[in-house]
């Protein structure tokens, strides 16, 4: 398969990726390359469609599920106004959200220049928003 894109290659754990939630359906990571501090990326496993309203509405709804919980964890990690929402996903054809830490509309600003974080702190971040994920998800749900 020569059409794997970067996404599908984190899915097969082929490429490093900072996991901040995994389910048997989708995948949430850290975007390596953040407008701002938590920028993450949300993909659903198992789908190979490139637009997020191609999506059956079983999937569309189990996703924007999964997004909601990833955003919640967020926003107790990073301080922040509101995690914005954004679905565009003209780079990589594979449906794709973006969760940003806001505080004003133009920290959504796609066009200015992306953070560079070391490995370390990524390592930090991840796990620090992994545990506030799963914090939620066991007050919500037990």
């Amino acid at each position: 398969m020569n059409n794997i894109n970067i996404f599908q290659k984190i899915i097969n754990n082929e490429i490093l990726a900072y996991k901040v939630a995994e389910s048997s359906d989708h995948l949430a990571f850290l975007d390596i390359y953040p407008i701002k501090i938590g920028h993450t990326l949300v993909i659903p496993k198992k789908s190979n469609r490139d637009k997020i309203f191609s999506l059956s509405e079983e999937e569309f709804i189990s996703i924007m599920s999964f997004t909601k919980k990833i955003a919640i964890g967020i926003e107790k990690i990073i301080p922040c106004n509101r995690v914005g929402m954004f679905v565009m996903g003209f780079e990589i054809p594979h449906v794709h959200i973006h969760l940003i830490p806001m505080d004003k509309e133009s920290d959504g600003n796609f066009s200015k220049k992306r953070m560079v974080l070391s490995s370390k702190n990524f390592q930090i971040l991840s796990k620090k928003i992994k545990k506030s994920i799963q914090k939620n998800i066991n007050e919500n749900y037990h």
